[in-house]
């Protein structure tokens, strides 16, 4: 009626031997899963700090771009001044649209220091006759050691910005703000050469030999 000791020995054996190998994978499995979401977790915070990188990055090249623009055009109004103030014609307020171009294009024409300084010496002096004879004041003109500097420091620009005669005073001023700002040698080279081929091509639609 009873079983014996052996015979539920072994059913109890057998139970487990044919539960384990399901308990076993049950297990793998579970512990497979939880490794699983934890690669999944260590993937997840893996891609945002990524995307925190980017964002920070972007943020750091715009902040650097418009302070790199800030300082251009402090460069600019500052290197626009000193051109203006230099190129300002002596008693240009009582001379002829017409007068003043011809008096630049002359001074560009001439070819050496003391032709341009004995020129606008002669200039100064016109000017003075005519306010006088007009009644009006002049402010005091440039001694010629004055004008004899401002000259040198034109013929050191002539020598080192290509196209100095065809460029403008605000184009000298930009050109001057953006070889100032330049980061790295290479940027300044890329600024030579776009002001190069700006220059040559300026020069082909004057019909005119490009600038030595």
């Amino acid at each position: 009626m009873y079983a014996s000791k052996s015979t539920v020995a072994m059913a109890i054996l057998t139970g487990v031997l044919l539960s384990s190998p399901v308990a076993f994978a049950q297990n793998a499995g579970g512990a497979g899963g939880g490794a699983g979401a934890q690669s999944q977790s260590r993937v997840g915070s893996g891609t945002r700090l990524q995307d925190q990188d980017r964002l920070h990055d972007r943020t750091l090249d715009r902040t650097r771009d418009r302070l790199h623009d800030r300082t251009l055009d402090r460069l600019y109004d500052r290197n626009l001044k000193r051109e203006q103030d230099r190129d300002r014609i002596y008693g240009g307020n009582l001379m002829s649209s017409a007068e003043q171009t011809q008096y630049e294009e002359h001074l560009r024409s001439l070819p050496t220091e003391q032709e341009r300084v004995q020129y606008r010496m002669e200039q100064q002096h016109e000017m003075q006759q005519r306010a006088e004879e007009r009644h009006e004041h002049l402010g005091r003109a440039l001694s010629e050691s004055q004008i004899r500097t401002q000259e040198r420091q034109r013929q050191q620009e002539r020598d080192q910005i290509y196209g100095y005669s065809m460029m403008t005073p605000e184009e000298v001023a930009r050109y001057r703000a953006q070889m100032s700002s330049a980061r790295t040698a290479q940027e300044r080279e890329h600024i030579r050469a776009e002001h190069r081929r700006q220059m040559e091509e300026r020069a082909r639609e004057r019909g005119e030999s490009p600038p030595k």
